[in-house]
């Protein structure tokens, strides 16, 4: 990843994680959200936590499935 997603930014999810759903994909094209907190796994996989503006939407999202919006 070119750049670093970090508490406070606004980000969205890849075109690449929205193409491989089958759910709503405009919904998830669409939605933008605020990081709230980073956390990393022991396996060192980092989640993030996000305040989506879409409801019903995951609160905890691998970094590696979005991008900054």
């Amino acid at each position: 990843m070119s750049h670093e997603i970090r508490v406070g930014d606004t980000v969205a999810y890849t075109d690449s994680f929205v193409d491989r759903q089958h759910l709503c994909p405009s919904d998830l094209r669409s939605a933008r959200g605020k990081v709230t907190a980073l956390r990393r796994l022991d396996s060192g996989v980092i989640l993030a936590d996000i305040q989506w503006d879409v409801h019903g939407l995951p609160k905890r999202v691998n970094i590696k499935n979005l991008t900054r919006a």
